[in-house]
């Protein structure tokens, strides 16, 4: 039996709800304030919590945001009601995470609707089944800072980042750039009559990451799940940002608008699972918060890391523009690029930051992104196979992406390794062939 919170102060209100829902599935717990509600809700973490916005101690908004502020209650449905009509009250509501608004008197119907959208806290755990298929990955954006398109970026392309990972059934998407437009597309001609179950890991939300989720379709359709994961942002949260680039004064159609089945994960652990792939996480130097990550799919392990400046580097360009000498200062970022070598070591493959090639860095020094030289060099020290030039500069068009491609071939080849560079481009499939494990 599903469980349901009901925090409201007045008692006919909660008769009324009681009422409506009994013989449905559900048992409820009350509440009338906000804190005893917010108790009930920590001890039985349940699929539903309805709430008044007037209910003293907590309001229905801060009820809201503090439910949401937690991971394991991200895919709890909370449904606020008032008796406020202000289309500001309501478009708040969804500002801070709920999944509905109801105007009192509430109509049983709709109340029903509400739940019947809930995720069920009942069905069968889903049993996570072996792969043995290949591990597809498929370059949609891979241009940095903002979409260059046009006929001088028409071979490498102009959207920016956006990966979709396929291992079995499974499809994760990697950032939300403008890419996932086309993405979004060809996901809804592909699965048209088949369930569609996304999982989306954010990096971070600087805009040429989320900029193309507006624009994705299956969010837009309440027969497709998308969870949508990634690390609380430095200013805001991740709901909350994607929620303010689709305010009215940007876009025309508001985040709440979307279908209910998109839910926001913000993570609190460095390593989690996805249906049985394993992902770690590391964050990236660049600035704000910024992750990095790497899938350990059943055939190969996939990092994929956008935005990271080389720490050594970082350090000497620094210290010379500043005219000091600091050992101490050079040892700590070798030691912080060892970290990385260590998270990317013998990857098969590594989407990196590649924006700047050797002669362009200086004079783009902090603002977080990784010159070729450093990323090809990390990659050979770490062993790996296949390194993606990724995240190209806007001013990067098809012959300097060619000829940064040459050089880092070059240096690979001085290096004597047999490690593979290619620079990501939009469009292009690269598979992982799975390998039957050893009897």
């Amino acid at each position: 039996m599903k469980s349901l919170v009901l925090i409201d102060s007045d008692v006919l209100s909660r008769a009324l709800v009681s009422q409506c829902v009994i013989g449905q599935g559900w048992r409820v717990l009350e509440a009338e304030d906000g804190e005893a509600g917010l108790e009930l809700v920590q001890k039985y973490q349940p699929e539903a919590v309805i709430c008044d916005l007037r209910t003293p101690k907590r309001n229905g908004f801060k009820v809201c945001r503090l439910i949401r502020e937690q991971p394991p209650l991200q895919s709890t449905h909370v449904l606020l009601t008032g008796v406020s009509r202000f289309a500001n009250d309501r478009e708040t509501a969804f500002e801070t995470g709920a999944n509905d608004y109801l105007v009192k008197p509430i109509v049983p119907a709709d109340l029903l609707a509400s739940l019947a959208r809930c995720h069920e806290g009942d069905r069968p755990a889903k049993k996570t089944k072996p792969y043995t298929g290949p591990t597809r990955i498929r370059f949609w954006g891979v241009r940095g800072s903002i979409p260059t398109p046009g006929i001088q970026t028409a071979i490498f392309g102009g959207n920016t980042s956006c990966v979709e990972v396929r291992v079995g059934d499974q499809v994760i998407i990697l950032d939300a750039g403008s890419g996932i437009r086309a993405l979004g597309q060809s996901l809804m001609r592909e699965f048209r009559e088949k369930p569609l179950n996304i999982t989306m890991l954010v990096t971070h939300t600087h805009w040429d990451h989320i900029q193309g989720f507006p624009f994705f379709m299956p969010a837009y359709n309440p027969e497709v799940n998308v969870r949508i994961v990634g690390y609380e942002g430095a200013v805001h949260g991740l709901r909350g940002a994607l929620f303010e680039q689709m305010q009215s004064a940007f876009f025309p159609v508001g985040l709440n608008q979307m279908a209910s089945h998109v839910t926001f994960e913000e993570l609190s652990e460095m390593e989690f699972e996805l249906d049985g792939i394993k992902v770690r996480t590391i964050f990236a130097n660049h600035p704000g918060i910024c992750l990095g990550y790497r899938l350990s799919t059943p055939s190969g392990d996939i990092v994929y890391m956008p935005d990271h400046e080389a720490y050594e580097r970082h350090e000497i360009e620094r210290q010379k523009l500043a005219g000091e000498t600091s050992p101490a200062n050079l040892d700590y970022a070798r030691a912080q690029d060892e970290k990385v070598i260590e998270f990317i070591r013998e990857a098969d493959v590594v989407i990196g930051d590649t924006q700047y090639d050797a002669t362009e860095y200086p004079s783009r020094l902090g603002w977080g992104h990784t010159c070729v030289d450093d990323a090809v060099d990390l990659a050979l020290r770490a062993g790996v196979k296949h390194l993606f030039l990724f995240h190209h500069d806007p001013d990067h068009h098809d012959n300097k992406m060619t000829e940064i491609t040459a050089k880092a071939e070059a240096k690979v080849a001085a290096a004597g390794s047999s490690m593979v560079v290619s620079a990501a481009r939009e469009g292009a499939e690269f598979v992982l062939e799975w390998a039957l494990p050893p009897a």
